[in-house]
């Protein structure tokens, strides 16, 4: 009687069905390394966009102000909000908790670790809903996961990940569904003079001014020469620029470049990713196959290679 009963509860949701789940849990693992590289991509070209400033004045105290400016950037600037911060890492550990909840050796993989896993995505859940708390987010993934770990029996296991599963795909919709709404908020506000898509552009623009500033730099160099013991002296001006320097201004031109690529890319990828799980939750519960979804998974699929391919690009 209680062996047909977890038959039943395991047959509840197919293998095609929690490989589907996998699936996305795979796609969306560490998802945050996409947007946080335009960050990081624009850092550092603004940061090189200014030391090309601080290389065309020719006013110490300006030069050395510059240099400065420069270095309080680097270290001072948070361009990603709190928000927006942890919807990334929630996204993340979200993701990793279906990966685990999933798993095909679930014995070998949820082990204490994996339950300290589960208490991290709901301790940023619960600071998410301190930060926003007109519209809390659901709790309790670490329970489920905990679950798992006390279960014994291979087929009962396989049955706890049936419930867990059940419950939460429900509750990650919702989580997703906000994640997705900040991450979009982030990529492409409606304000466009404030977006990412905006400040990308407006570096390229005094990236321009400032090399050209930086070109117009030249150097004089003093030469004496000895002709029938009377020394004579001549200016002799000479380009400052480098061929190194222009192989760098270009690999920041082409960065800026990749990082509105990859910009375009994480909007299509966030919004791919929303409409992936709502299929993937209506298909858990109109118990309809991964054949049902495949299309939207492959778009997600797509998304995250193209941003792949435009990391490898980036210098």
């Amino acid at each position: 009687m209680v062996f047909a009963f977890l038959c039943s509860s395991c047959a509840s949701l197919t293998k095609s069905q929690l490989d589907a789940v996998n699936a996305f849990g795979q796609l969306g693992s560490n998802f945050s390394a996409y947007p946080g590289s335009i960050i990081s991509i624009y850092n550092n070209v603004h940061v090189q966009n200014e030391m090309f400033r601080a290389n065309s004045l020719s006013d110490p105290e300006q030069h050395f102000r510059a240099i400065s400016l420069a270095n309080d950037f680097k270290w001072k600037t948070r361009l990603i909000s709190e928000e927006t911060d942890l919807s990334l890492h929630i996204i993340d550990q979200y993701a990793q908790s279906l990966v685990m909840l999933t798993s095909a050796k679930p014995v070998n993989q949820l082990d204490t670790a994996s339950h300290n896993f589960g208490n991290n995505i709901d301790s940023l859940v619960s600071k998410y809903n301190t930060l926003k708390p007109q519209s809390p987010l659901p709790t309790g993934i670490s329970d489920d996961l905990s679950a798992l770990l006390m279960a014994g029996g291979d087929l009962y296991i396989r049955s706890k990940q049936a419930e867990a599963v059940r419950k939460v795909v429900p509750q990650g919709d919702v989580i997703i569904a906000k994640m997705c709404t900040n991450l979009l908020a982030f990529l492409e506000p409606a304000d466009s003079i404030r977006g990412l898509k905006y400040m990308i552009a407006q570096e390229k623009i005094t990236l321009t001014t400032n090399y050209k500033a930086y070109l117009g730099l030249n150097r004089d160099e003093i030469s004496i020469s000895k002709d029938k013991e009377a020394y004579s002296g001549y200016l002799r001006h000479q380009r400052f620029v480098s061929l190194n320097d222009d192989e760098l201004c270009l690999n920041l031109l082409q960065n800026l470049d990749n990082a509105e690529l990859l910009r375009r890319q994480c909007v299509s990828a966030v919004k791919d990713m929303r409409q992936a799980h709502a299929q993937l939750l209506a298909a858990l519960n109109e118990k309809r196959t991964l054949k049902s979804i495949s299309g939207i998974i492959k778009n997600y699929v797509a998304d995250v290679k193209s941003m792949n391919l435009t990391l490898t690009a980036i210098k």
